[in-house]
Formats: C-alpha cells, sequence, structure tokens
C-alpha cells in the first residue's frame, strides 16, 4: 500500500514538472509562427547583396533556436533571452546574416522578462543582451553603421525600460485592489463589531427590563393574592401596579423589537431606549409602589453625562433595586448619586441579610452591572457589608464607552 502511494506521488512530481515546461497560453502557436517566418527568411537572404556568407543549415538551425524561445518567454524568460542573444551573436561571428526581425525577437524576450520577473532576473536578462550585441558590434557585420549601432542599443533600452513600467504598473493596480479588498473587509468587520456590540446590548437591555419588570409584579402579585380577602383596595393597587409596570415595559420591549427588526441601522446610541438619570426617580417610584423603602438622594452638583454613560448608570441602578426587591424586600434601600469631578459614583445600599450572590451566568445580575462599568473602564464592587444587608457601588468615568 506504501509501496503505491510513492509511485502516485513520484508521478504525480513528474507531472507537475513536465506541465511546468509547457508554453503558456498563446506562446507556443505564436513561437512556430515566427519561427517559420524567420527561418524562411535566413535560408533565403539575397546573401551576395547583404555582403553576408551564404547560409547554411546551422545559421538555420540557430536562428530556429533563437525564435522558439517565444515559446518560453513566461515560463523560462532569463534562459530565453540569453539562448535568443547567443544564437545571434554565433550566427554574426560566423559571417551570416540574422535579418533584421531576429534582434526584435531578442528585445520582445527582454521585455517579458523585465515584466514577469523581479528586476534582479530582468536586469541580467540586460546585461545579457548589452554584452551580447556589442560582441555583435565588434564583429562588425556589413551594413551595422554608427546610426544602426546607436538605433540597435536605444531599442534594446527601450525594451527592457518598458517592460519595467509595466511591471511597475501592474503592481501598482494589484496593490490598489488589495488595498480596496482590505478596506472593504475592514469595514465588514467594523459592521459586524457594531451588530454584534448590539446585539449584546439588546441581551441587556432585554434582561434589564425583564428583570425587573418580573421581580415587581410577582411581589405584586403576591401581596394581592394575600390581601384579596382582607383588604380588596390594597389588592386593586397591587393589581394596578402590575399593570403599569407590565405596559411600560412592554413599550420598551416594542422599541428592542423594532430594533431587531431593523438590521440596516447597526447604530447603538440610535436603539438603545433612551433612559436618562432623570428618570431615576420614576424608577425609585415604581420600586416603592412594590413595597421597598427607598432613601434617595445626589451629591455634589448634577450634571448632564453622555447618554451611553446614563443608560449604563440607570441600567445598574435598575438592576440593583431589582435584586435588592428579590433578595431583601422587606429591607430599606438607599440610592445615592455622587458627582464627583470626572465620574459619577452611585451606591445603591440595603439592609437587608446581605445573602445577595453573583448568578452564574455571565451577563446576569450582578455579572451584567460589572460588564456595563467595566465597558465605560470603571470600577465596580458587590458585596455584603460587615454590619449586614448588601452594597452595589459603580464608578462610571465621563466620556463614551471604550
Amino acid at each position: 500500500m506504501r509501496a503505491d502511494s510513492g509511485v502516485s506521488t513520484t508521478r504525480a512530481r513528474a507531472g507537475a514538472a513536465l506541465r511546468s515546461l509547457r508554453p503558456r497560453g498563446w506562446d507556443g502557436p505564436i513561437a512556430v509562427v515566427v519561427t517559420v517566418l524567420i527561418a524562411y527568411a535566413v535560408a533565403h537572404v539575397a546573401w551576395r547583396q547583404t555582403g553576408f556568407g551564404k547560409p547554411d543549415a546551422l545559421t538555420v538551425a540557430l536562428s530556429v533556436a533563437a525564435t522558439s524561445m517565444m515559446a518560453w518567454r513566461r515560463t523560462f524568460p532569463l534562459i530565453a533571452v540569453t539562448v535568443c542573444t547567443t544564437a545571434i551573436v554565433i550566427i554574426t561571428a560566423r559571417g551570416n546574416d540574422v535579418t533584421d526581425a531576429l534582434p526584435f525577437v531578442a528585445c520582445a524576450l527582454l521585455l517579458s522578462l523585465a515584466y514577469h520577473r523581479a528586476p534582479r532576473f530582468s536586469a541580467a536578462g540586460l546585461g545579457v543582451a548589452v554584452v551580447g550585441f556589442t560582441i555583435v558590434v565588434l564583429c562588425h557585420p556589413p551594413g551595422l553603421g554608427r546610426d544602426n549601432v546607436g538605433w540597435t542599443f536605444g531599442i534594446i533600452g527601450a525594451s527592457y525600460l518598458t517592460g519595467r513600467l509595466l511591471r511597475d504598473r501592474r503592481a501598482m493596480l494589484v496593490a490598489r485592489a488589495e488595498t480596496a479588498e482590505q478596506r472593504a473587509a475592514a469595514e465588514a468587520d467594523r459592521v459586524a463589531l457594531l451588530v454584534s456590540a448590539e446585539k449584546l446590548r439588546i441581551a441587556r437591555e432585554l434582561h434589564d427590563i425583564l428583570s425587573h419588570t418580573v421581580s415587581v409584579i410577582a411581589v405584586q402579585a403576591t401581596v394581592g393574592d394575600h390581601l384579596a380577602q382582607t383588604d380588596p383596595a390594597a389588592a386593586r393597587r397591587s393589581l394596578g401596579i402590575i399593570g403599569a409596570t407590565s405596559r411600560g415595559a412592554l413599550g420598551e420591549l416594542r422599541r428592542l423589537l423594532a430594533v431587531l427588526r431593523d438590521e440596516g441601522n447597526p447604530d447603538p446610541e440610535a436603539t438603545v431606549p433612551a433612559h436618562t438619570l432623570a428618570d431615576v426617580e420614576q424608577l425609585i417610584r415604581r420600586v416603592e409602589d412594590s413595597g421597598l423603602t427607598v432613601r434617595f438622594r445626589t451629591e455634589g452638583i448634577p450634571r448632564a453625562l453622555s447618554s451611553a454613560a446614563e443608560v449604563c448608570a440607570y441600567r445598574i441602578l435598575q438592576e440593583a433595586l431589582t435584586n435588592v426587591i428579590r433578595h431583601a424586600r422587606d429591607a430599606t434601600a438607599e440610592v445615592v448619586l455622587a458627582y464627583q469631578p470626572d465620574a459619577l459614583v452611585l451606591t445603591v445600599t440595603d439592609d437587608g441579610d446581605g445573602k445577595t450572590v453573583a448568578p452564574p451566568r455571565a451577563g446576569h445580575g450582578i455579572t451584567g452591572m460589572r460588564e456595563r462599568t467595566t465597558l465605560f473602564g470603571g470600577t465596580f464592587a458587590a458585596a455584603p457589608r460587615a454590619g449586614g444587608g448588601f452594597q452595589v457601588r459603580a464608578e462610571l468615568p465621563d466620556g463614551e464607552p471604550q
């Protein structure tokens, strides 16, 4: 089995090597046409009128070898230039005519070399061509005067420079295309990141809305059930609180669901429900309606923060108070908003039994509050107090999320 595999690998490598030797595209047919035409011209040159010797079989063979290199102008361009130039030198040194077309074949091969290969290889090909045609000039072939010498080396230099310019232009176009692709990919990544951040933000919003609403409804439903027989008026108040709380939650959920349906808007600031610190007092009234006593005060000079920071602070307060409702229903909560010169410090303290714990899954409860605070580069702490109860403290620097 291994022997068969080794034979197959060897055959595959041999096949690949043979394929690499084949001419590319139309190079083979073009080489055949050019070879036939130039071989005919060399064989039938009027050598007596030109002053050259009569062409023999070797001259025709060398001409065929020179022009056949057109088939490998892209596969082995440096070898093609070297073989063609060497053939021209030998033909001229033997006193035979290469016709006017064969030097143009060498120039075409030099141009192809400069276009398809790195500068060090094309410079080597230019050196081969210059040395070869210098030898041709030194052989003093008939009809090659001073004017023709300058023209010959001018064509060689122009061929080389044309190939280099075409190569540089191709590299420039490729670089532009790659840059455009990178920009498109970067923009796609940016949009994907925005969408991902918005999804996470919406998930947090859903958790905060549902957690707070369900907690209030659960408390009021329990209260209403206990008071249904003994105090119908209080039971109806509980039902009213449940209705008001659920309607407010439904309004926020509609806004979030509208965001989910609008996939073309990845801007988080434009889609998050616009709660601000001005809504804190209304939040506290709803919490107090659920039966929790809340003391609220501000320290420092109140000021407007960024919309993202105010949303973050509101949600942290909402989640902290919701935790008090869940875990310390009969406690008293104290909410403090302290405006410092470069930050907002919010504290929620209760005098319950201090048993509030972080939930096991990230993105919920205390973990969610910590993530919101970290998003702004702030600090967060949540722990039982030494004298009883539980405290949540978040410090939010002024500015936008990091």
